[in-house]
């Protein structure tokens, strides 16, 4: 029965990234680059944008209770999303990730996760 919840909610949790990414997949395919960098965050629409980031959040959710559930401990970028953004709304996520690129055009070549990463994970990391 575990087991078979478990699937259910990989599959679930699958269906939920795959739709949320799909807006964000076609405007990558145009680029012919398949990372979402600047250049497709900056075109692509606040929906876009909040699906993208709901769809990485699914998966960091999904990683945490799964890790937390086996007493095993998340990693280092779930650790950081969940710490970072926890009271965050998707709206202000957005603001923050637009207000990178406005402030470093000749950074759209950076993937949106590296800067997320960089600039509002790691800097407010605590060991």
């Amino acid at each position: 029965m575990k087991k078979n919840l478990y699937f259910a909610m990989l599959a679930l949790m699958g269906l939920l990234l795959f739709s949320a990414g799909s807006a964000c997949a076609q405007a990558a395919m145009e680029n012919s680059d398949p990372d979402i960098d600047g250049k497709v965050w900056t075109h692509s629409t606040d929906s876009d944008k909040r699906a993208f980031l709901l769809g990485v959040s699914n998966a960091v959710v999904l990683e945490y209770h799964i890790r937390t559930k086996h007493s095993e401990e998340p990693s280092r970028f779930v650790k950081g999303w969940v710490g970072a953004f926890k009271e965050a709304r998707w709206s202000e996520m957005v603001s923050r990730i637009d207000a990178y690129y406005a402030n470093n055009p000749t950074k759209l070549h950076r993937n949106v996760l590296d800067v997320v990463w960089h600039e509002m994970i790691a800097p407010n990391w605590k060991n």
